[in-house]
């Protein structure tokens, strides 16, 4: 009995977490991609070690966007409490996306954001 409880606290707290995007991103702060990121000296093999393949590249006449995105959401403990859940469960959400801009080799421009939210169930 004592393994099926232990199997099934274990399984709850694992479904409970789902991530999706560039995990590269979890740790960066706005100050770690200043000193990875230098307008008009950065090259694009330089972005890529630093943050790895892109999520999307837009290309146009005259530049190229890279554009990374990492998106976590962890179900709050409370959710998981019987009834209590209903009532004040929930889940957390954190999100960080950078958006480059090159023109030829080199970084023209760039757009670092982080963000945490919550979505919250039940009356309160």
């Amino acid at each position: 009995m004592k393994k099926i409880i232990i199997v099934a606290f274990v399984s709850l707290t694992l479904s409970g977490c789902y991530s999706f995007g560039n995990q590269t991103l979890k740790n960066v702060t706005q100050e770690d991609v200043k000193a990875k990121i230098v307008k008009g000296k950065t090259t694009k093999s330089e972005v890529l070690t630093a943050f790895g393949e892109p999520d999307k590249r837009i290309t146009s006449d005259d530049e190229e966007k890279w554009s990374y995105s990492m998106h976590n959401y962890r179900s709050k403990p409370t959710s998981y409490i019987p009834l209590v859940g209903v009532l004040i469960g929930g889940t957390d959400i954190e999100e960080k996306s950078i958006l480059i801009t090159f023109k030829g080799e080199k970084v023209s421009s760039y757009e670092f954001s982080a963000g945490a939210s919550e979505i919250k169930r039940g009356a309160f």
